[in-house]
């Protein structure tokens, strides 16, 4: 069963592309800047929103330095996240209960045992793994046990770093898992994108449906990944561009730009069809019009041979196909043929043997 299930939402091959706001920390640490975030979503006619849950001293040493560039050599990760962590328990729980209000999937990606079983205790329908913690195998199972849909990022790891990843997911009984192909660069130039890499996770674990974490600037490059086969794509979101203290709002797509994106990959979808070539109901006109057919080009009397000079080639394409222009020399028509007309095997004695 090659797709997952988060409410009445299936996520797979067959099935719309969905949609993740991630949101991140962009509340910036005010719970009214996450509902915010929650309205924009909703705005943005994104299937869901995701947040990240952490406490900046579970996650990062005080010395860390940052691997994003934003303007700011000064700061560490911990400067960072330290920020950007200071919602409470009773916060999360009602940024939850909004979402729920706002009839919009929300969830999370936790980056401790602490958060794990916070969001657990929430009800969230689904979990994110982030791509810096695709080697944290004892998060990684933890998250697992709790027989959820899984997301997990791909960004920096190597075939063999996946295979750990997905295989500590499975011993635990836990088999819906979104695979994330994600490049972990902020942001990441199209060059980077190397969107062929979805088409290498599909074949590597066809039995799971794949996405893709976009970390690009616009909207273009995830559209263009559901032709590699995204069954799901991630962008960062934001309600205003124009706020500073989380550094992936400058990354993100705001409510309008979100809106875009799902209506590109909607069309994306109707234009995508399948590999197999088949005649549609917008040609069929054109068949019979826009194609060529053998046609008298004089009277032809009933009883005459048809000989070249009385036949040629022109549309439409509703008489006896071109390639049939030897078979019906020497015949004999069996009635009067005006010109300009095409010839049809009805016209000829020997139609029967076409």
């Amino acid at each position: 069963m090659n797709y997952i299930k988060i409410g009445d939402r299936k996520i797979g091959k067959n099935f719309p592309c969905y949609t993740i706001a991630e949101a991140g920390a962009n509340h910036d640490g005010d719970i009214n800047k996450a509902k915010k975030l929650v309205d924009g979503a909703v705005l943005g006619k994104a299937d869901s929103i995701k947040f990240q849950t952490y406490k900046a001293s579970e996650l990062v040493t005080k010395k860390a330095p940052k691997y994003w560039d934003d303007g700011n050599s000064n700061e560490t990760q911990f400067d960072v996240f330290n920020k950007l962590d200071s919602l409470t328990n009773d916060n999360w729980h009602e940024i939850f209960e909004y979402a729920k209000k706002k009839n919009i999937t929300c969830f999370s990606t936790p980056f401790d045992n602490n958060s794990v079983e916070l969001l657990y205790s929430i009800g969230v329908p689904a979990f994110k793994i982030a791509s810096a913690d695709i080697t944290d195998i004892p998060l990684i199972k933890l998250i697992a046990s709790k027989q959820l849909p899984i997301f997990i990022s791909t960004g920096m790891a190597n075939s063999n770093e996946i295979n750990e990843a997905i295989h500590a997911i499975e011993d635990r009984g836990n088999h819906d898992i979104v695979i994330m192909h994600c490049i972990t660069s902020y942001p990441t130039e199209p060059e980077d994108a190397n969107l062929a890499m979805i088409s290498s996770l599909e074949k590597q674990f066809p039995e799971y449906v794949i996405g893709f974490s976009d970390h690009t600037l616009g909207t273009l490059v995830a559209v263009y990944s559901t032709f590699f086969g995204a069954n799901c794509v991630e962008k960062h979101f934001t309600y205003d561009n124009s706020l500073t203290i989380s550094p992936d709002h400058r990354l993100s797509l705001n409510p309008l730009q979100f809106q875009e994106l799902v209506k590109q990959l909607r069309l994306a979808e109707i234009c995508h069809g399948n590999s197999v070539r088949t005649l549609i109901d917008a040609e069929s006109k054109a068949i019979k019009f826009a194609r060529r057919s053998l046609v008298s080009t004089k009277k032809i009397p009933k009883n005459s041979t048809i000989s070249e000079d009385m036949i040629g080639i022109k549309r439409p394409g509703t008489g006896i196909p071109p390639k049939f222009y030897d078979k019906i020399l020497g015949s004999k028509a069996i009635r009067d043929i005006p010109e300009e007309e095409p010839i049809t095997w009805e016209d000829l004695d020997h139609y029967d043997e076409k």
